[in-house]
């Protein structure tokens, strides 16, 4: 697993900048603080030559991240590390530590005060590197993500059956996905998910559970009684009764953008 795009705050980073963890619809690297604002600088203006170093933390490379009132160290996590567990990380930037500006006050300096931290016999960053709570985090935030994103993608794919009678089909990621609405004359109308190159059936029961208003019990395996289609090789198909309280629900959903 690669780092994430932006420059994330470590929850030490947050705790010095006294910044309330967001809920895990909220990325941190966007967090709303001008030093996380300024960090995401940083990978530019290191590939530029423009990144101003740590000089006093040598055991890694950390670079400076700067306001009028703040200051924060950055770094990038490196194969050069060879810290094992901070492997999924690798090729993260990460905002790992933050203070207030003290130019009254060499002593009081947050670079000053870091580099004491970090030195005793030799210099040690490795207390500032991200911990199991950045990695759940993260994490988190990925799932949360990518449930949003499958859920846009299952309500336009219904959208668009409702509106053409015949099958919508979009790849998500690996898989294929095809969803189709159709109400045969003097039937009720059902809907069916299909799904191509999902060997999880854990992943398949979440793309289900994206359809607002049906219920997990409500699903039939195809082939069933209800749609009587016969899923094609390497296919997974299950299907349901569609009544139109429940369409009506989805096309507003798919009108809104799908919040």
């Amino acid at each position: 697993m690669t780092g994430p795009d932006g420059v994330r705050p470590t929850r030490r980073c947050l705790d010095d900048l006294d910044v309330a963890v967001p809920d895990l619809g909220h990325r941190l690297d966007e967090i709303d603080n001008p030093i996380i604002a300024a960090a995401q600088a940083v990978p530019e203006q290191r590939d530029a030559g423009g990144a101003q170093r740590v000089l006093s933390l040598s055991d890694r490379i950390w670079f400076k991240v700067k306001t009028s009132d703040q200051r924060a160290i950055a770094t990038q996590i490196t194969r050069n590390d060879l810290l094992e567990k901070h492997s999924w990380c690798i090729g993260g930037w990460w905002v790992a530590a933050a203070g207030h500006r003290q130019a009254d006050s060499p002593q009081r300096d947050f670079y000053e005060s870091i580099r004491r931290e970090c030195t005793g016999r030799t210099v040690s960053t490795a207390r500032l590197l991200p911990t199991t709570w950045d990695r759940n985090r993260l994490d988190a935030e990925l799932a949360v993500a990518w449930r949003t994103a499958m859920k846009r993608m299952i309500i336009r794919l219904i959208c668009t059956s409702l509106g053409t009678g015949r099958v919508a089909v979009a790849q998500f990621r690996t898989h294929r996905v095809k969803a189709l609405v159709r109400a045969d004359s003097g039937h009720e109308a059902y809907l069916a998910i299909i799904a191509e190159g999902v060997p999880d059936s854990q992943i398949f029961a979440q793309l289900l559970d994206c359809v607002p208003g049906v219920a997990s019990d409500d699903w039939q395996p195809e082939p069933s009684p209800i749609a009587e289609m016969e899923p094609l090789p390497g296919e997974i198909g299950w299907s349901t009764l569609f009544p139109s309280e429940v369409a009506s629900k989805i096309l507003a959903l798919g009108n809104e953008g799908t919040h």
